[in-house]
């Protein structure tokens, strides 16, 4: 048995050769809004064939060799980082250099004067509010109706306090004259916000009853109703004030450090991004495939699933303006308090973003012909 660990450990050093080279690692979350990342891993000839360039697998989900024109440029490590919050957090930490997560909480850790900005959009909508299947309420009028009317408050569980999907929840809720309060000690106010520390405790919370209900990004509402545990009666992104339409998500970030150190790996590693992105958004297939094998889901959750989402690498004006709204609601609700308060919006964009890199990447693919979604 001895014999045969040493040989299949030669045989991993050979096919994936020694680290002789620079290492970038790469911090994600592991759901379906990051769906990107997966599709370079796994589609690796297509990226190869359109670009020479692509991500050699030598643990899968762990370790890839960064292979450019038949040449190994880096070694890619992978970090699952557990949440889109986390994951600015681990990278200030230093634990990895490049970051799949959230939105709202890159624009956090940048304000509190982490070196860090987001390098590239990934992702947009796919947050949902969900309730138990048998709850009577169909649809965001019906829930407000019922939250007027009822006499305790409705506990509504959100995985951490600076999620996108708690952010939309809560400024719709003052839209409609709707109070909520964290304190679970207060009976007085319409909502009861839960914080169930993480995504995975939410479709259990509401299986046993600490949570009426739960506002998230999928796949986890497309997984409760897959289960037959939960059922979507809202997109968030169509609730009011009517400013979250097609609103940011999900992003790449990255700290200052590597986009000045990396600029060679990171730039080939955004090609292989654009070139993921460009094969979901023509056929939303890959996507589905994709997601399932990488996550673990099935299928059809994830046929209920990214079609609620959007997903481009492109920071148009329009990603810009969505962007503008994060921070100002977070500037409204006094988060903000460093580098990115009461900022107006054309300087925002010097503090928070630098798609340098991002830029220098679809430029050369265009260079050899390949249109991309950017």
């Amino acid at each position: 048995m001895r014999k045969i660990i040493l040989s299949s450990l030669v045989l991993l050093m050979a096919a994936c050769g020694q680290r002789e080279v620079p290492v970038l690692k790469v911090g994600f979350v592991g759901h379906d809004h990051q769906t990107a990342l997966y599709v370079a891993a796994q589609e690796y000839e297509r990226t190869r064939a359109d670009a020479n360039v692509y991500l050699k697998e030598c643990e899968a989900k762990k370790h890839y060799e960064l292979i450019k024109d038949n040449k190994k440029l880096a070694d890619i490590d992978l970090y699952l980082s557990g949440g889109g919050s986390k994951m600015p957090t681990l990278m200030s930490q230093g634990h990895f250099e490049v970051g799949f997560g959230g939105v709202a909480a890159v624009a956090f850790f940048t304000d509190k004067g982490s070196p860090i900005k987001i390098t590239a959009p990934l992702h947009t909508k796919g947050d949902m509010l969900v309730l138990k299947p048998d709850n009577p309420v169909n649809s965001w009028e019906s829930f407000v109706d019922w939250a007027k009317w009822t006499k305790n408050p409705i506990r509504i569980g959100f995985k951490n306090p600076v999620a996108v999907a708690k952010l939309i929840f809560e400024r719709a809720l003052e839209e409609v004259d709707l109070s909520y309060t964290s304190d679970q000690s207060d009976r007085s106010k319409d909502i009861l916000m839960v914080h169930m520390k993480g995504e995975k405790n939410l479709i259990p919370g509401l299986q046993n009853d600490i949570i009426d209900g739960y506002v998230s990004n999928n796949p986890w509402c497309a997984i409760a109703e897959d289960k037959g545990v939960g059922k979507c009666i809202a997109d968030l992104n169509s609730l009011p004030p009517g400013i979250w339409r097609d609103h940011p998500c999900c992003c790449i970030g990255a700290t200052e450090q590597a986009m000045k150190e990396k600029k060679e790996i990171i730039k080939e590693f955004f090609k292989l991004i654009i070139l993921a992105t460009n094969y979901m958004n023509e056929d939303p297939s890959v996507t589905m495939r994709n997601a399932s094998q990488w996550i673990g889901t099935s299928y059809e959750v994830e046929e209920k699933s990214i079609p609620k989402s959007g997903y481009g690498t492109n920071p148009t004006d329009h990603w810009k303006k969505t962007m503008y709204v994060w921070v100002d609601e977070m500037n409204r609700l006094g988060k903000l308090t460093g580098k990115l308060k009461d900022k107006k919006h054309g300087e925002i964009d010097n503090l928070l973003f630098d798609f340098s890199l991002l830029n220098q990447a679809a430029e050369e693919l265009r260079k050899k012909g390949i249109e991309t979604w950017y």
